[in-house]
């Protein structure tokens, strides 16, 4: 009884993300550029994680980009999807540095490109 009680709680946390993360306005995120900045930064190691989940978003990236983000809710999949190509076409430079962090050896490269093709 205790192992199905541990199972039931446990649940949420192994089958997806916090939903938390549904409530992000990503779209005013990706347009303030100072803040869109801090999130990268903290990704990267170059600032501090001081942004709205910003420390959660890099402990979880590397599985997010490890899956493919299939934990994620379809809204998470969008915002993931909308933020990274917004990252490939405003910041280049920035996207091959966080494949290089974490994608060093592009064993995820090809699912992942698969996913944020999708929709």
């Amino acid at each position: 009884m205790q192992l199905l009680l541990l199972l039931v709680i446990s649940a949420p946390l192994v089958l997806g993300y916090d939903a938390k993360y549904d409530q992000l306005d990503v779209d005013k995120i990706l347009a303030d550029d100072d803040t869109f900045s801090a999130y990268i930064n903290c990704l990267l190691d170059k600032g501090p994680c001081s942004v709205e989940h910003s420390e959660d978003f890099k402990t979880i990236f590397p599985e997010v980009v490890a899956t493919a983000c299939e934990k994620c809710s379809d809204l998470q999949k969008a915002n993931v999807r909308k933020s990274v190509k917004a990252l490939q076409d405003r910041r280049p430079e920035d996207f091959k540095a966080l494949r290089t962090k974490y994608d060093p050896k592009g064993d995820y490269e090809e699912k992942f490109l698969r996913f944020i093709l999708g929709n």
